[in-house]
């Protein structure tokens, strides 16, 4: 910046110089015309025309000079403004640079305090909100979770969440073995992600069940987890329950999951995926269905926690979450 200066300053007083000297040249083209004048008052017409070639010859010279002293003066005009322009570049780039570096402090101070860029586990979330995360040696690739950093205590990675029939949740045993829905709305996590979580690491799980009226309940289960695929899926491990919402997930323990296409449940002439429209751990057929059909208020058909509303009435919010014991 400096030095751009310094030749921008030479610059234009090297064009003063050429002014100057353009001036100096018209005078003396002025000057020399008013001599012929008084030549051709003076002298003879032989000794004027001899005088005449000389000072044509020199005014030649002079404009000549002139000439090149205004092409030069123009040459000059350029390459200031072209160093203006270098100059101008050079502050927007060093403007940029700063905001750059600016931009990147920001980002490098928020990551150091703020675990919603870096966190890898919903336990260590301190915000609510959709995180990448990885099971080592369980699943090869990092998928995203939604995470609950606020209900009792926080630390929670949700698994299925109802709460406002967006979602189709009917669907076959593909779907809910990879998960589908949006994980910031409606969704279910996958039944392989869920068999990973609970293979890690222990898990409690935690259900949280909401009417119409706005009534909320809670049921907590101080251990959780579901086999692989070649197991079905199997509930086979469910703790001791607590909390206000009743345990109506103790009937389905032990049991395989089912879907429209997968008949794994108790019964031997139905399909509860089908007669429930829906897709859990089915016994004969059920005390509690989260996927089930929303807004659907028939018997055993929508979306059902018996405990807390009966099997007659779907639910306006389900969310069932996992997070690891301490």
């Amino acid at each position: 910046m400096e030095i751009l200066t310094q030749i921008l300053k030479a610059e234009q007083e090297r064009q003063g110089n050429l002014v100057d000297d353009l001036v100096k040249a018209m005078d003396i083209q002025n000057r020399q015309e008013k001599s012929i004048d008084d030549l051709v008052k003076a002298t003879d017409i032989q000794s004027l025309k001899a005088e005449l070639e000389q000072l044509k010859k020199d005014g030649v010279d002079k404009e000549s000079k002139i000439h090149f002293l205004t092409a030069e003066l123009e040459r000059q005009g350029k390459l200031i403004g072209d160093l203006n322009m270098q100059l101008n570049n050079q502050s927007l780039r060093e403007e940029q640079n700063r905001l750059g570096k600016l931009i990147k402090d920001v980002v490098q101070e928020s990551e150091k305090h703020n675990l919603w860029f870096n966190t890898h586990k919903c336990a260590e979330a301190k915000l609510s909100g959709v995180y990448e995360t990885i099971v080592p040696n369980l699943i090869s690739h990092p998928f995203k979770v939604a995470c609950d950093a606020e209900t009792r205590g926080g630390g929670w990675t949700i698994i299925l969440r109802r709460m406002d029939g967006t979602v189709d949740f009917y669907r076959n045993w593909a779907a809910y073995k990879e998960g589908f829905g949006n994980l910031n709305g409606e969704f279910f996590l996958g039944l392989d992600k869920i068999h990973a979580l609970t293979e890690e690491r222990n898990q409690e799980l935690l259900f949280v069940v909401e009417d119409f009226e706005g009534n909320e309940r809670f049921e907590m289960y101080d251990s959780f987890a579901i086999g692989d695929e070649d197991q079905q899926y199997i509930l086979h491990t469910l703790g001791n329950a607590s909390g206000t919402a009743g345990d109506s997930l103790d009937w389905h323990r032990g049991m395989k999951f089912s879907t429209y296409d997968r008949d794994n449940d108790s019964k031997k002439d139905v399909n509860c995926a089908v007669s429930r429209t829906g897709a859990w751990w089915y016994n004969g057929c059920l005390d509690s269905d989260l996927a089930g059909r929303y807004n659907d208020n028939r018997w055993a058909k929508g979306v059902i926690w018996n405990t807390f509303k009966g099997q007659e009435y779907s639910l306006k919010k389900a969310v069932m979450m996992i997070r690891p014991t301490k």
